[in-house]
């Protein structure tokens, strides 16, 4: 299915559904009982107004592992908040198996959107649990597409919280409506939502659980691959970027610098790399890398399921990513990232964790993807990808993790020598 497409008509046809419904809603709010705030109103909380305790909630947000990723401990804050609720996501089929893996999602409702056909049958079918759940509840963690706050109403739930984002015309949709703010992690701005349900304070510490399977299934192919037991650093590395919904891919480094990269870490440090990926496209993008390197590199394109992809990065010592899923699935598994980051904010998308290290030009045309904007962007340019130099990555990488004096190496090997205890 044609994404771009896709978001097109859901700008636009999802507009005057979200406005028909609400019509009727307002119209009809004195025989159905349902509470709905006028088109143009906020929804500051008050004092005499409790907060909804929930006993059966629907989440959605559909497109990107990497969101699945920073809604886990949003989801577990709700859990602890509300012990005994029921957490059901509806989400695209790639992220199925981490949220169902989790451990803080009770029913995980997948769409498929690779053909239209299947999209429509997988819709139908999601919409038949949806109604048959008889949500009190539902979390729209969606910050622009408007095909979420039509299902929500569909839902037939009473409370529907969700973003009202400045210039995307969904928020009055929404009986609570959550101001949406540029000035946070997403994980923070994610939680935003969950206020509305008295879920305040830190968020709690999650990591993603992987099976004695799946890492047995990772230790022998790097084995196979001539990666011996200790050996150090193991260095994963992903050039991929997901969807690409622009004329010219502005998240992605060049192939060239991450073949660059790896020659280097190899050739100072005899690192061993591993090049992960999935599809024909990311295929190409490892095999450009590797045709462009003196030294080898492993390709484990196509090799995982996402939840082995997790136990494989466990066992590196970092991985080297884009703005992209894995960089947050590592994060998930307690791996160091190495995060490269041009038309997005590490701000908003980051890594977050005490050893990670980010490279940023923060360029006054920075970001140009944001979700005030529908994550669209003419550039045709990426100049804050570009300039972003391998040499310059490669003696960071030195400084804070392989260098005999490096800050973080002693921390790095512990953390390797507990994982291969594992």
């Amino acid at each position: 299915m044609n994404l771009n497409y896709a978001r097109y008509v859901d700008k636009w046809v999802g507009w005057l559904l979200c406005l028909l419904f609400f019509a009727w809603e307002r119209a009809t709010r004195g025989l159905t009982g349902r509470r709905i705030p006028s088109l143009l109103a906020t929804t500051p909380p008050r004092a005499d107004d409790a907060a909804p305790a929930p006993r059966r909630i629907l989440c959605m947000k559909f497109y990107g592992l990497g969101n699945a990723v920073m809604l886990i401990p949003v989801l577990e804050a709700v859990r602890r908040r509300h012990p005994g609720v029921e957490i059901d996501f509806m989400t695209l089929v790639g992220n199925a198996s981490l949220l169902a893996r989790s451990g803080v999602v009770t029913t995980v409702i997948p769409v498929d959107v690779g053909r239209l056909g299947r999209f429509a049958r997988s819709l139908l079918a999601a919409m038949r649990v949806i109604r048959g759940r008889r949500y009190d509840t539902v979390l729209d963690f969606e910050q622009f597409v408007k095909v979420s706050t039509v299902i929500g109403f569909l839902s037939g739930a009473p409370e529907r919280i969700g973003f009202n984002t400045d210039g995307q015309r969904r928020g009055f949709m929404y009986t609570r409506r959550v101001v949406y703010t540029d000035s946070d992690h997403m994980t923070g701005i994610f939680a935003r939502l969950t206020r509305a349900l008295d879920v305040t304070g830190p968020l709690p510490a999650v990591t993603l659980p992987v099976t004695d399977a799946e890492r047995a299934k990772a230790r022998e192919f790097l084995a196979r691959h001539g990666v011996s037991p200790g050996q150090f650093p193991v260095v994963a590395m992903h050039l991929g970027i997901g969807m690409n919904f622009y004329r010219v891919p502005l998240k992605r480094w060049a192939p060239e610098n991450f073949a660059a990269l790896a020659d280097s870490l190899a050739a100072r440090y005899g690192a061993a790399v591993v090049f992960t990926g999935q599809g024909a496209e990311e295929r190409g993008l490892i095999a450009e890398a590797r045709a462009r390197m003196q030294h080898p590199a492993i390709d484990a394109a196509d090799q995982f399921s996402v939840t082995e992809l997790a136990a494989l990065l466990a066992q590196c010592h970092f991985v080297v990513a884009n703005d992209t899923s894995v960089m947050h699935l590592a994060g998930l598994v307690g791996t160091p990232v190495v995060a490269i980051f041009g038309p997005t904010a590490p701000l908003h998308y980051g890594p977050r964790g005490a050893h990670d290290l980010v490279f940023y030009r923060d360029l006054f045309c920075s970001p140009c993807l944001t979700n005030y904007n529908l994550k669209t962007s003419r550039c045709l340019d990426p100049v804050c990808m570009r300039e972003i130099r391998p040499e310059t990555v490669a003696e960071t990488i030195a400084a804070q993790y392989l260098a005999a004096t490096a800050t973080h190496r002693d921390w790095l090997e512990g953390r390797a020598r507990a994982a291969s205890a594992a």
